[in-house]
């Protein structure tokens, strides 16, 4: 028995088959891959809208005013009290030889009020003058005094005693 070779045009048909199939496959990948991604492209921009509708920045910085609005309602009192404090101690630095009698601080949203009374222990007015004098230009230059006044002294027996006032500011 003979076996007959094949003729010679069926080996170019088989390569050009083999060569076939590949490109086959590698195109069915890539119109899968593409639809894939469109379906991708098209869940994004769905979610995308979503947020626009949504506006949750919006709502997200309206939730933070609020946070910092109580906040600074509740630590107000207390940061008041710090500030109250602090004014009194740097009075009480540059008070001498002077005398506190009477000290009055009203708290306010953004500053504080105060009122002095200030006795100074001195033979004349002038010499009481003087001495509060010193005490005043140091009470303007006191950091955080925004502005401070006061009213000509009267004597209470042997100290003279001046009025003074003026705001603060809170830190």
């Amino acid at each position: 028995m003979m076996v007959q070779a094949e003729p010679s045009g069926r080996q170019p048909q088989r390569w050009f088959i083999l060569l076939l199939i590949p490109l086959v496959f590698i195109s069915a990948f890539l119109h899968v891959s593409q639809s894939s991604r469109s379906v991708d492209v098209r869940l994004a921009r769905e979610r995308y809208s979503a947020l626009i509708r949504e506006r949750p920045i919006d709502a997200t910085k309206a939730r933070r005013a609020r946070f910092y609005k109580a906040q600074f309602f509740l630590a107000h009192p207390q940061s008041v009290s710090f500030a109250a404090a602090d004014l009194i101690r740097r009075f009480d630095g540059i008070m001498p030889p002077l005398r506190l009698l009477q000290l009055k601080v009203d708290p306010g949203l953004q500053d504080l009020g105060f009122a002095l009374s200030v006795g100074v222990e001195a033979a004349s007015l002038d010499a009481a003058q003087r001495k509060f004098t010193v005490f005043f230009s140091k009470l303007e230059i006191l950091a955080g005094i925004i502005e401070a006044s006061f009213s000509p002294g009267e004597r209470n027996g042997r100290l003279h005693v001046f009025q003074v006032t003026g705001r603060a500011e809170l830190p």
